[in-house]
């Protein structure tokens, strides 16, 4: 009997430490910037593609097991030498900046795996190659790095479009030449900007002469007004020297008919007067 017990006793013990230890080690974080999905290995279909776990810690049973990826954005940088229009070798580093769509992780799960970064390395490497393959080495080099990012980006939409991955952006970061070729490059773009300092300089010089010419002209027509100006007060004063009664012509040039052009301090007073005309 009391064999009994004990077995049932320990048979109870060690249900209790399964359970106990199940319940343990069935709790799973899914992490800030990660998103997850349960597999479940006994079920039909086993991944349900829209039973999507945020971050935070959950309740998983033994047998299953929870599969998460980030969806934060990623940068992946490519170091490649491809051939430009002219079959110039032309080695660049491109970085390309994208994330997994979120609430899709169990879809690209289920059409990539943890592949889904070969697809991306296959297409960026591809339309890489495809777009600077139209251009000179000089166009890549100097002045159509713009352009190409935003060719390169637009291929890499399309092929990530339908493949659950957001393309955020594509950057040359950098473009290495043949040594021979980077040099004439080199040497042009300085004598470009050598001779943009030289018309600007000449601009510059061209301005200031106009100016001072300008300014010559103003002050000559300042002078001429200024004499013209002493010369009619010099003979107006000659005019009232030689005739008192010049004043009083004055007076009455600049009447205006109303009251009196003596103004209201004067012996004739402030009335408008009238001028017969005898016949």
């Amino acid at each position: 009997m009391e064999t009994k017990q004990m077995v049932r006793y320990v048979a109870i013990g060690a249900v209790i430490l399964i359970g106990l230890f199940i319940f343990l080690t069935s709790w799973v974080d899914v992490k800030p910037g990660e998103q997850g999905f349960v597999f479940r290995p006994y079920n039909s279909p086993s991944i349900d593609e829209n039973d999507i776990y945020q971050e935070g810690t959950y309740f998983i049973l033994p047998w299953n097991s929870m599969i998460t990826y980030e969806i934060v954005n990623k940068s992946k940088q490519y170091n490649q030498q491809v051939m430009d229009i002219n079959g110039t070798d032309v080695t660049l580093v491109v970085s390309v900046n994208y994330n997994i769509e979120a609430n899709n992780v169990a879809k690209i799960h289920v059409k990539h795996r943890e592949n889904y970064t070969i697809f991306i390395d296959d297409k960026a490497r591809g339309a890489i190659k495809d777009v600077i393959g139209r251009y000179t080495y000089e166009q890549v080099y100097s002045s159509k790095r713009e352009a190409l990012e935003g060719e390169i980006e637009a291929i890499l939409e399309s092929d990530f479009d339908g493949n659950f991955l957001n393309l955020n952006y594509v950057e040359i970061a950098d473009v290495n030449l043949p040594p021979s070729i980077a040099k004439q490059i080199e040497e042009k773009e300085t004598q470009k900007q050598r001779n943009l300092t030289a018309k600007e300089k000449q601009l510059e010089q061209e301005y200031l002469a106009n100016a001072k010419i300008e300014k010559a002209r103003g002050d000559s027509a300042l002078i001429v007004s200024a004499k013209f100006k002493s010369e009619a007060i010099r003979l107006e004063a000659e005019q009232i020297a030689r005739n008192p009664q010049y004043i009083e012509l004055k007076k009455w040039e600049k009447w205006d008919g109303v009251g009196s052009p003596y103004g209201s301090n004067n012996v004739f007073g402030d009335k408008s007067i009238s001028i017969l005309k005898s016949n």
